[in-house]
Parts: structure tokens; sequence; C-alpha cells
């Protein structure tokens, strides 16, 4: 950052960022964490808008992040599906994938945490911590429980959720 500090004088920055995605989790404010590199007078904006996830993962991932960061902004969804966030047993995994894929003849699907699930065109297996900044149509996340403990195991799980664009289904 200091070189970013040298090459603009005017100090004027547009830092985006979303301390729910922080993986290992930052415990000082933005003001603060800014002001140590040298940034005074920090203006700080909040998104209050998810235009992505439906409201109902954003009604499942909300409590799984500030389960931890009780201060995490958590943006409210301005569309809903009416499709509520399933939980079913992970033997049903390629049933439910085989399902929607006839169902729909276009959108994207992710397993998220079978690494050795089998891809296509139309479906990726990713790890939770490769999905930051993606986003899938049907999102089947493998039992959360795994995905480990405190802020890193708690961001990995709602990540993972936010992820879906319109459905979610959590796999036990």
């Amino acid at each position: 950052m200091a070189d970013a500090l040298r090459r603009c004088p005017s100090r004027s920055f547009t830092i985006v960022g979303d301390r729910a995605q922080a993986r290992h989790g930052f415990a000082e404010s933005w003001s603060a964490r800014l002001e140590r590199i040298g940034l005074r007078g920090v203006r700080q904006m909040s998104l209050t808008v998810n235009y992505r996830t439906p409201q109902e993962v954003m009604d499942a991932a909300a409590p799984v992040i500030r389960a931890v960061l009780p201060d995490a902004n958590v943006p409210t969804s301005v569309r809903a599906t009416g499709i509520p966030v399933r939980h079913r047993p992970a033997l049903e995994r390629d049933r439910i994938v085989d399902e929607w894929l006839a169902a729909h003849g276009e959108g994207t699907v992710c397993v998220i945490g079978e690494q050795d699930y089998p891809g296509t065109d139309r479906v990726r297996s990713l790890s939770p911590e490769h999905v930051k900044g993606l986003e899938f149509d049907l999102v089947l996340m493998r039992e959360p429980g795994m995905f480990g403990d405190g802020v890193t195991g708690a961001v990995d799980r709602y990540v993972a959720m936010t992820r879906a664009t319109q459905q979610l289904v959590i796999l036990e």
C-alpha cells in the first residue's frame, strides 16, 4: 500500500472489502486498518443491498457469519425466488444435480466441499476457499460442519452459501 500512497498524492482511493469474507478475519475496524497504513479521514460506506443472492439463502447465511462476527455487514436481498434452502442427505447429490440439469437448459451448478466430484461444462466442483467471487444458479454444499471451526470455518460456510443465485441445497 505504501507504493500506492506514493503514486496517488491526493490519497483518494476506493477500497472494497467484506469482513464477512475474510477467511482469517481481522479484528480492527476499517478506519483503524487504513489509518495504520497512512490513510486519514476515511469515509466508510456499507453495502446494504444484495442483488445476487436471494432472500431465502441470505436468511440462512446471515446467522452463520454473525455467530462469529456479530457486527458483520450482511446486505438485504432485493429479490426472493420462493425456493427455500433445502437440507438433503448427501446420497441424493447426483439425483438433485441430474434433475436440475434436466429441468434447466441453461445455468450452472456448483458442488462445494467435494473436490472429487466430476465436473462438466455446467457443473463445477470447488472447495469453499475457491468459490469467492463466483456465482452459480444451484449450489450444493456438502456437510458445512466439515469446513472447520472459528472464523475461517464460518466464513467458508457463509461464502459457499452466498454463491447461489437461485437455489441452495445443503447436503448432510
